[in-house]
């Protein structure tokens, strides 16, 4: 088998191979990739390998396209990063990068990786429209089940003896792009298939007759999708696939290159270990990478090593508008084609978002295990029942499945779900975005319907300690107001909620726009401090007249983003 061909290699080293030490290079670039520095890329000149001529998906935009022809064409001594708000289609630049590089670089053999097995097969399932079963492996843990797997990708899964299992060495070899989760990749690991080790038994065998050898690393990409949502240690094991070989006479003539893609801003891993998020494992390697200045926007190095984009194909524009501001520098850029929402309910059919104000107390099970809030969730039924009684007013008409609702706690959503299969609406999707769940993060529907549940200020500090709750939890908040594609409902208590700044500055955008239903709050007022750009222009109509106000709102807006910031660190 693979592994006893590859651990022979340790009794063929010959002596002058045993006595490089080659700790001080490998330790450099793995600094270089977990800690980069101004300096590290300040003097580089990127080395071109060739241009995209042919763009296999021709409807990229141009931040797209810039993120695609720099991964493809030319190799980064830092990680390159591609910062994708929700519905900017970072998957698609994923995939399209994958692509790019086996066109430019025809040596190239690709490590594709993903924090989640949903996630690595979304990203094999795009490239089987393009990549053979001899071109592409997906790999899977001996113990995952064939029911998991998508039938259409089986044909790209190596099976033996009814399991999955790793290919024999020469065909592993053969593959141009391999395809895992992050924990998977251990699997490269313990068959000693990393470039480290297959340098090792190249080394091994060729270094004795032939001299002043270079050892070209196998892995010469390593791209990670979704990186956001992923523990350093969890990626840091695909990472150690790819470091190179350093024992050979002549070092590299080319480094691999690692590409990290995701969104900082919204969910990052699951941690629920309190020692564990207080010494920062929950801080993904793709935030902590975004917070060095190299990766500043304010960074003299250039090019830069990462893309930002911001054209968003999911959202109507007026559910950009508070998010854009709060979390990504009022740079978001409608882009979406989605159909209509209709319905008498709304307050403006221009801003298809409505906040209603409830006053019910939330109730525990199970000595704090979970919570509900029982008129929230009656409420949240009879918006879906009088949704769906107007439902051929919308374009396209509105179906049960285009709705889905979410809610903080499990407690609230089986009793939700419960509700809505008592009256025939069991195919609205109901889900979580409590720590332990990412049911919703990735996902979209038209309507999304969000309970906050909580009413009582007394149980924050124990949402905040156990990691629950959308109260003064800025990421899973922008998940939560991210997810609809047409129309954004939140039913919860707005007299808690404005205690939080960044529900504050959603409640702010309801009172100025007239959305907010419900008994007023005493002090709730309709603050411009959180103002977008996108929100000014709507207000003024597109004027060129009122061009002044809305640079001023930006500023204004620009101030309260980073004091906000400094509030949180």
């Amino acid at each position: 088998m693979f592994d006893s061909v590859v651990l022979t290699s340790k009794a063929l080293e010959p002596d002058w191979i045993r006595r490089v030490d080659d700790s001080r290079e490998k330790k450099e670039l793995a600094r270089r990739w977990l800690f980069p520095k101004q300096e590290d890329v300040s003097n580089e000149e990127s080395e071109r390998l060739g241009e995209p001529i042919e763009w296999v998906d021709e409807k990229l935009n141009e931040e797209q396209k810039t993120a695609v022809a720099t991964i493809a064409s030319k190799v980064s001594r830092v990680p390159y990063l591609i910062s994708g708000p929700f519905g900017t289609g970072k998957t698609k630049s994923v995939v399209e990068g994958v692509l790019q590089i086996l066109r430019c670089q025809p040596n190239a053999t690709i490590l594709l990786s993903a924090p989640s097995n949903s996630a690595a097969d979304t990203l094999a399932l795009r490239l089987r429209r393009t990549l053979r079963p001899a071109d592409m492996l997906r790999l899977n843990d001996r113990e995952r089940t064939f029911a998991e797997v998508p039938d259409v990708l089986l044909p790209y899964c190596y099976i033996e003896s009814d399991h999955f299992a790793l290919p024999p060495f020469a065909q592993l070899m053969s593959y141009r792009v391999v395809l895992c989760s992050c924990l998977d990749a251990s699997i490269l690991l313990q068959a000693r298939a990393s470039n480290e080790d297959l340098g090792l038994l190249e080394a091994s065998t060729t270094g004795t007759i032939h001299r002043g050898v270079s050892i070209e690393p196998h892995w010469t990409h390593l791209l990670i999708d979704e990186a956001g949502q992923g523990s350093e240690p969890e990626l840091l094991i695909p990472i150690s696939v790819v470091l190179p070989y350093r024992g050979g006479d002549q070092p590299p003539k080319r480094e691999p290159q690692l590409v990290l893609c995701g969104d900082p801003q919204q969910l990052g891993p699951i941690v629920t270990s309190e020692a564990a998020r207080s010494g920062e494992l929950d801080v993904s390697l793709l935030e902590r990478l975004f917070e060095q200045p190299i990766y500043s926007s304010k960074s003299q190095v250039f090019p830069r090593p990462f893309t930002n984009l911001v054209k968003n194909y999911r959202c109507h524009p007026a559910l950009l508008m508070t998010p854009s501001s709060l979390f990504y520098g009022d740079t978001l850029e409608p882009a979406a084609r989605n159909g209509s929402i209709s319905w008498t309910e709304l307050p403006n059919n221009d801003l298809p978002f409505v906040f209603f104000n409830t006053v019910g107390d939330e109730e525990m099970v199970d000595e704090h295990a979970s919570w509900y809030n029982e008129s929230e969730g009656e409420r949240v039924v009879k918006i879906i029942q009088s949704l769906l009684e107007e439902s051929s007013a919308c374009s396209p008409p509105l179906k049960p499945s285009d709705i889905g609702v979410m809610a903080p706690f499990r407690e609230q959503v089986w009793r939700v779900r419960a509700k809505l299969r008592k009256v025939g609406l069991g195919s609205v999707d109901v889900g979580s975005v409590e720590a332990r769940s990412l049911d919703y993060q990735g996902r979209e529907s038209r309507i999304t319907i969000v309970s906050t549940v909580r009413s009582r200020e007394r149980f924050l500090d124990e949402d905040k300690l156990k990691g629950l709750g959308l109260v003064f939890e800025q990421k899973r908040f922008n998940v939560a107001i991210t997810r609809a594609k047409e129309l954004l409902i939140v039913v919860g208590n707005a007299s808690l909620l404005s205690k939080d700044p960044y529900w504050g500055a959603l409640l702010a955008f309801a009172l100025r726009n007239k959305l907010f239903i419900g008994p007023s709050v005493e002090g709730l007022q309709p603050s411009n401090t959180y103002m977008s750009r996108l929100e000014s222009s709507y207000l003024n109509n597109g004027d060129e007249e009122d061009e002044e106000d809305e640079a001023g709102a930006a500023l204004s807006g620009a101030m309260a983003r980073e004091a906000l910031r400094e509030e949180d660190n």
